[in-house]
């Protein structure tokens, strides 16, 4: 089985998945999260168009706030 991870974490991997259907799949808001692959930054604007490939570590990153 062909798999990538989501911050360290292996995950199925499946054809034409992209970083944006993953993220709706976990339930995150595209917002409140920033993501890079394989260690590159993935603008918003391009997560539909990022396609992540079995090996791929996709990394999330949300924001720390506070003052």
């Amino acid at each position: 089985m062909s798999e990538f991870t989501v911050n360290h974490q292996p995950q199925p991997w499946r054809e034409g998945l992209n970083v944006a259907t993953l993220l709706a799949e976990q339930v995150r808001a595209p917002d409140a999260v920033a993501t890079a692959l394989n260690g590159a930054f993935v603008p918003r604007t391009l997560r539909e168009a990022t396609l992540i490939q079995p090996g791929d570590e996709l990394t999330l990153i949300q924001p720390i706030t506070g003052g």
